[in-house]
């Protein structure tokens, strides 16, 4: 069956015992991040050129683009996230090229326009993983239920906390350590209402940093990314617990379910090469 990811709910973590400045790199924008933006940039200018660019990578350029990629995200994803954010504030000032008359692409279409490349070399499940800054272990403990008001909207939408206490980080331990409990907070939608975890059951969790109007009273927030395989005219939201430390619903890591330790030695020699 083919699987296809799709950001399809949004899930903000709160971090209760790391300090959120250690989520930023510098105050200077990383090298890693200029070249990956320049790459972008260079590669797809107009918006009838999105994934029609005839510029040819060989596999060594490849191979740069990704590392870099994995340092975007890795390394310092809250100032790569806004430092494209930036360039998109310069494209609304002058989306039209004057000389051409043509619609510039907005930055971030540029940035998936490159992504696209990568996908179709490395497939979509190691730049998914890649693209991600974090994955951790966690126990699910409870839930709470509130509200949420978004000041640019200016409207109130249902909230659902699920705390978990975190187990092991598979990757990257910069932003996490075993041992801190967080909130996973759900933003309700008409199509996914929330999501069904067990009580002292661990799961696998792809999470990175989310980024906009939405603050709790200061402190860091991450947003999860969750997979939905296509299933005849619906899909269907899919999480990974692991039970009897067998994890369940890998199919699309390209394993299928198996012991946690053979899991984890799969995972990173088969996604984290740039590691």
């Amino acid at each position: 069956m083919k699987t296809i990811f799709r950001n399809i709910a949004i899930i903000l973590f709160l971090l209760n015992n790391s300090s959120f400045p250690q989520f930023y790199a510098d105050s200077v924008i990383s090298d890693y991040i200029i070249e990956f933006w320049k790459i972008a940039d260079e590669t797809t200018s107009y918006q009838e050129e999105y994934r029609k660019t005839n510029i040819i990578f060989s596999h060594e350029e490849l191979e740069h683009i990704a590392r870099l990629y994995y340092k975007c995200y890795n390394d310092n994803p809250v100032d790569f996230q806004k430092y494209v954010d930036q360039k998109h504030k310069e494209w609304e000032k002058a989306p039209l090229d004057v000389v051409t008359g043509k619609i510039k692409l907005r930055p971030w279409m540029k940035v998936y326009a490159l992504r696209e490349r990568l996908i179709n070399k490395f497939g979509d499940t190691f730049v998914f993983v890649n693209g991600t800054p974090a994955f951790i272990r966690g126990k699910f403990i409870l839930v709470k239920t509130s509200s949420f008001y978004d000041p640019e909207l200016k409207s109130s939408f249902g909230r659902t906390d699920y705390i978990f206490l975190i187990e092991e980080i598979i990757k990257n331990d910069k932003f996490f350590s075993s041992g801190d409990t967080i909130a996973c907070s759900f933003i309700h939608n008409a199509d996914y209402p929330g999501f069904k975890f067990k009580n002292n059951i661990s799961y696998l969790i792809p999470i990175k940093p989310w980024i906009g109007s939405i603050e709790y009273h200061g402190e860091s927030t991450f947003q999860a990314f969750n997979l939905s395989y296509k299933i005849g005219l619906g899909s269907q939201v899919i999480t990974f617990p692991i039970e009897d430390e067998i994890i369940q619903n890998c199919e699309y890591f390209g394993i299928k379910d198996t012991c946690w330790t053979d899991f984890k030695k799969y995972f990173k020699e088969t996604y984290l090469k740039f590691q």
